[in-house]
């Protein structure tokens, strides 16, 4: 089976896609556990790190991309996603991400051959042994295949938290940040 076909099959996680994204969305004090997070995400990176542009109900990243790209040991980019393939892109400026998290052109350098140190991944859940649930294109997990040299980091709330069977295809996380917790996996 060829790697469009795999992500595009129904893995049967949509019910449970929408409750999580339910319990994400039904959070009152999203700021300060964003907040929370990214300052504790910020301690855990160094060197060339990638991080989402977060958009909708998802864990804002806008305090550690602030962060991150004042600090001298620290080389950001952002992904930038295509036709369900993740392109890796030197931050510029932050912007406002589309619905697909996508920076405006404008505010990236498009690049190739970079070797990340660092990937903090969007997600909509994550269970006990580093698996997350996205949201179901399996852009991630291609992306994880690839760059096998990075360590991959999920930024989610405590609510994320559940359980599930992971697909064959799916590549699990080396840890997740949370508001209140580092789980390493």
């Amino acid at each position: 089976m060829d790697d469009a076909k795999e992500f595009i099959c129904n893995d049967g996680k949509s019910a449970l896609r929408r409750e999580l994204a339910a319990r994400r969305a039904a959070l009152t004090d999203k700021p300060w556990r964003s907040r929370s997070a990214c300052l504790t995400a910020a301690e855990h990176v160094r060197g060339s790190v990638m991080i989402y542009a977060s958009i909708g109900s998802e864990l804002s990243t806008e305090t550690l991309i602030a962060r991150l790209s004042m600090r001298s040991d620290v080389e950001l980019f952002v992904p930038y996603t295509s036709d369900g393939e993740i392109e890796i892109c030197k931050f510029i400026s932050q912007g406002r991400a589309d619905k697909l998290g996508n920076l405006p052109k404008e505010c990236l350098a498009f690049t190739s051959d970079v070797k990340l140190d660092y990937c903090i991944t969007p997600l909509l859940g994550f269970n006990e042994r580093g698996y997350r649930i996205g949201y179901g294109k399996g852009c991630y997990d291609k992306f994880f295949r690839k760059h096998t040299e990075c360590v991959k980091i999920g930024l989610a709330f405590d609510c994320q938290r559940c359980e599930f069977t992971p697909q064959p295809f799916d590549v699990p996380l080396d840890r997740c940040i949370t508001e209140t917790d580092v789980i390493y996996f």
